[in-house]
């Protein structure tokens, strides 16, 4: 009997706890790896810019104003851009800065998701070390 309500606390424990963590982990780690790719986009944009800029030449672009609804533009000035730094604030920033600033983005977001991925590491170590300890009861209850 204490050994099939120790399964069950160990059980709920698993079920309760160490998964629902898991999900919470691997939820952050794909928006973060979502950032990460914004983050890419931006400076390969910022790439591209550069390479028009220097042959001389306007960039005629499909711009997405959202809704379904797109229209399209002409990039004449190469020097600025708007970057968004969060919570809906854009900030004016010349290429070169907003390549700078992508850049330390990046680095931040590559030690969050290092971070991350160690969490879910241990969590996952915790559920095997739970499950086994579970495997080992129930073959003493079965003895």
């Amino acid at each position: 009997m204490e050994i099939q309500k120790k399964l069950q606390e160990y059980n709920q424990f698993v079920e309760g706890k160490l998964k629902p963590d898991l999900r919470d982990i691997e939820s952050v780690l794909t928006e973060k790896s979502s950032q990460t790719k914004e983050w890419t986009d931006l400076k390969n944009t910022l790439k591209v810019l550069k390479e028009f800029k220097e042959k001389d030449r306007d960039m005629n672009i499909l711009l997405d104003l959202e809704n379904n609804v797109t229209a399209f533009a002409k990039i004449c000035d190469y020097e600025t851009t708007y970057v968004d730094i969060g919570l809906d604030y854009k900030l004016e920033m010349n290429c070169e800065e907003a390549d700078k600033y992508a850049d330390i983005r990046l680095r931040l977001l590559q030690k969050e998701i290092n971070h991350l991925r160690e969490l879910a590491v241990k969590v996952k170590v915790h559920i095997k070390m739970v499950l086994l300890a579970m495997g080992e009861l129930q073959a003493t209850l079965n003895k």
